[in-house]
């Protein structure tokens, strides 16, 4: 995290030497922001090159929640970096959606993507695990979205939906439950719709515009 924190610091300082202004048709402006979604809280940089191609780089932590199912406990384990490369496919027309659509690819890496599960309704005090569900850490990403929605001067709201694709089965470390049912319960977990969770995104995110044009909206 650190080291994403020298990296916004930079852009930010080097914004602040440009006396550019994006073009009235873009979706991007060099920026610095929060983000809340389904990989957690994090902080983000965006940087704009071209006419409607855009850099994105973040960091996620996942906070330490458990959530009750059936008579279980299951907890998240969750913290990643991630880079994207945005593109505005309409960019040039004036439409609203045309503005703020688009489309991204990328790459995360997780140092953590694991789902511990308890028995009974609550977690005890030294109580183990059941088992840990361990998912692949260098997944690629392929999502669309709406950015640049306008807050305020310098606010800016972005909203991402997308995929992060796995590039290996899940894995179960076992602790207190029963290793004969290991087999039957990874079939389930390397099987549809379930092996499709761990790698959906949505985010919204927050962000800081070093310099806008005071007519774009």
């Amino acid at each position: 995290m650190k080291k994403l924190w020298l990296l916004f610091v930079f852009i930010a300082i080097h914004s602040g030497l440009k006396a550019q202004i994006w073009q009235e048709y873009s979706a991007f402006y060099p920026s610095v922001g929060v983000q809340l979604g389904t990989k957690g809280v994090g902080i983000e940089a965006s940087y704009p090159f071209l006419s409607a191609f855009n850099l994105r780089v973040g960091g996620n932590f996942f906070p330490p929640v458990k959530a009750g199912l059936n008579n279980r406990v299951y907890r998240v384990r969750r913290s990643d970096v991630s880079f994207f490369a945005d593109w505005q496919p309409l960019y040039g027309k004036a439409s609203w959606f045309a503005r703020k659509w688009i489309v991204t690819g990328g790459a995360g890496y997780f140092f953590q993507n694991e789902v511990d599960r308890y028995q009974g309704t609550s977690v005890q005090a030294g109580q183990l695990k059941d088992y840990t569900v361990k998912t692949s850490a260098f997944r690629p990403y392929v999502g669309l979205g709406l950015n640049g929605i306008r807050v305020s001067q310098r606010l800016n709201l972005g909203i991402h939906l997308g995929y992060y694709i796995p590039t290996s089965s899940s894995k179960i470390e076992v602790h207190e439950i029963d290793p004969i049912e290991i087999p039957d319960l990874l079939e389930k977990l390397n099987s549809y719709p379930r092996n499709a969770t761990s790698g959906l995104n949505v985010q919204f995110g927050l962000s800081y515009v070093f310099w806008k044009d005071q007519r774009i909206r």
